[in-house]
């Protein structure tokens, strides 16, 4: 790899990506005793954040209030019992029951099992360094009952915070294109902004899937992918990813799925961190609460499967499949009038009130006929989902893509494999690992799963650094 430039910086341990995996990669190396230790992000410093900045949920075992309430911010500790609403806990066997349920069973369940088994000593971990969470404003049925004090984007500023504290450092405007490993077992890393050349001991990849690459897309979702809006951000290209496959690594995973969520039609070509709220505000969520149907007006989808936490991901990516890739989400009065709708359905303004589902079908271009019909026959067999009380509220949905499933194979320890062993000084967190979801995804796992993976990855590269140099890396510059 050589790029025409003869300084190279040395690091004992280099993570590349900035998103909360990453950030817990840097955060544990530091702590596990490694002294230079350095994240590239491909996004400048006031892009940064990641898909991580817009989310705000983590799944995680728990047992008890006490624990609830030593996660809470102060200020909340009082509404344990509120906020629990009668719920003892959330164990590991429920936790595994619902991601199996949701992901199918083509999944590394062993490495699933381990990320379950670390999730509460994990946010235990996350708690001692100032991570905090909050009470969850307007919870569905099946939703986790806290979620992280500010959202994720204050996740990622407490995490930035944390990192920068202990001395690591960041380089902004980095994104890695390529790495090889060096005669000395190390990697050397190449790629456009101004961290590069750069040579690890240890590497983390925490860089997340190749969702912002169309041409990716289309050749492992499918051509129907091309143009997919994205609910995330739009620096992952998979570079890295492409990188590690290209060394020897093994891929894991569904690569022809993703992460794609229902998400109101004003939804942009692309997020950025601190958009956090008008992401959310952009969910189409309530669905289990009414009806949906493609333009055909047929229904394409159960709503009544499960909790839209679990169900959510099935949905989105249904609706990419449907005429026109669009869907349609009907509710009626009874549930407008419950006040049950997040604040986003009722500002909606592709969203149409009207007096039949005729009228609602007309408007919206829905073959009225086959609706009628749908809805007859939905009456006949499901009593408690009945949708007969006027107005009735029509909200049009887009698929939004969040991220991919395919990715690398690795060890509990967070150690990529090679041939089936782990690859020296390789280490990989966040959703560049595969095998963990295949056909769904559970909500809140996204973040947990990242948390940890990436301590164990830093851990794991720390003492693989100090170990290679005899228990003290080399840092600084040196001729390359």
């Amino acid at each position: 790899m050589d790029n025409g430039r003869n300084t190279v910086a040395e690091r004992q341990v280099v993570v590349v990506g900035a998103g909360n995996a990453g950030l817990c990669a840097g955060i544990a190396a530091l702590q596990a005793g490694a002294k230079a230790v350095s994240v590239l992000e491909a996004a400048p410093k006031q892009l940064r954040g990641g898909n991580s900045s817009l989310t705000r949920t983590m799944r995680f075992s728990w047992q008890g209030s006490p624990f609830i309430a030593s996660l809470l911010r102060e200020a909340d500790n009082e509404r344990v019992d509120e906020i629990l609403a009668g719920r003892s806990g959330y164990t590991d066997e429920q936790y595994l029951r619902d991601w199996l349920a949701v992901s199918g069973d083509q999944v590394d369940v062993a490495l699933i099992e381990s990320i379950i088994r670390r999730s509460t000593d994990t946010i235990t971990w996350m708690r001692d360094f100032g991570q905090r969470w909050a009470p969850r404003p307007t919870p569905l049925p099946g939703d986790v009952p806290i979620v992280l004090d500010g959202g994720g984007q204050s996740l990622q500023d407490r995490n930035f915070a944390r990192f920068e504290q202990l001395g690591g450092t960041v380089f902004y405007g980095s994104a890695v294109t390529g790495f090889e490993k060096t005669a000395g077992d190390r990697y050397l890393l190449d790629g456009s902004g101004p961290a590069f050349p750069m040579v690890a001991d240890a590497l983390v990849l925490a860089s997340a899937g190749f969702e912002a690459n169309t041409r990716l897309r289309e050749r492992h979702l499918g051509e129907e992918w091309r143009d997919v809006k994205l609910r995330g951000v739009p620096f992952n290209e998979g570079a890295p990813l492409t990188a590690a496959i290209d060394i020897g690594a093994d891929t894991a995973g569904n690569w022809e799925k993703c992460h794609t969520t229902p998400q109101g039609i004003n939804l942009p070509d692309h997020m950025l961190p601190g958009q956090m709220h008008k992401s959310h505000g952009l969910a189409r969520y309530a669905f289990p609460l009414g009806v949906v149907v493609n333009r055909e007006g047929r229904r394409f989808f159960d709503e009544s499967g499960g909790y839209s936490n679990l169900t959510y991901v099935t949905l989105g990516q249904k609706i990419q499949e449907q005429p026109g890739k669009i869907a349609f989400q009907i509710f009626d009065d009874k549930v407008f009038s419950a006040g049950s709708l997040p604040k986003g359905y009722v500002g909606d303004p592709a969203s149409v009130s009207v007096s039949s589902l005729e009228e609602g079908a007309r408007r919206l271009g829905i073959d009225a006929a086959n609706l009628t019909a749908e809805v007859q026959r939905l009456h006949a067999g499901q009593a408690e989902k009945r949708l007969d009380t006027p107005p009735f509220l029509f909200v049009p949905v887009v698929c939004g893509l969040t991220f991919t499933y395919g990715g690398l194979s690795v060890t509990p320890d967070a150690e990529v494999r090679g041939g089936g062993e782990p690859i020296s000084g390789l280490y990989a967190a966040g959703v560049i690992v595969g095998g963990l979801y295949d056909q769904g995804y559970p909500g809140g796992t996204g973040l947990m799963a990242g948390a940890v993976l990436g301590r164990a990855a830093g851990t794991s590269a720390a003492r693989h650094a100090i170990r290679s140099r005899g228990g003290e890396a080399r840092v600084g510059t040196s001729a390359g």
